[in-house]
């Protein structure tokens, strides 16, 4: 495995992913109807946190594909749907812990008790997306 080569395809469908779900669709303003945190997060505090995205979703799909890789899956929709019971997964996890104590000045818990389960929603759709163009690409360079 070429892992420059891996990371690089990551990188690019990582960039159009965000880029067209978040910030040309608006899919977290649609989804969690929540406009003032989105752009806390996402406008206010672009520097850093699209790095801290980059290495959420890296985790995410890491987990991902080696799930893919221990059930030898390869339909593209199985591994699609793989991304997003993953994604639910843990982002559900991260509701359930931080929901389930007391909101604090901390941004995650304010994220969840403000979004919700809607923060779910939001992760798969973004981590399918980004997936499926990373998909796309590796089949354009193999």
């Amino acid at each position: 495995m070429n892992y420059s080569k891996e990371l690089l395809n990551y990188t690019i469908s990582f960039c159009v992913g965000l880029f067209i779900i978040t910030y040309l669709i608006g899919i977290p303003y649609i989804v969690t109807g929540e406009p003032k945190i989105v752009k806390e997060y996402y406008i206010e505090n672009f520097t850093t946190n699209v790095p801290l995205d980059y290495l959420f979703v890296l985790l995410y799909l890491c987990l991902s594909l080696y799930i893919i890789h221990k059930l030898q899956l390869e339909n593209d929709l199985t591994k699609l749907i793989v991304v997003g019971i993953t994604t639910a997964i843990l982002t559900g996890g991260f509701y359930l812990y931080f929901t389930a104590y007391q909101k604090t000045n901390n941004f995650f818990s304010r994220w969840f008790h403000t979004v919700g389960y809607k923060s779910i929603i939001y992760d798969v759709i973004l981590l399918c997306f980004i997936y499926y163009v990373y998909l796309l690409l590796s089949k354009k360079l193999h």
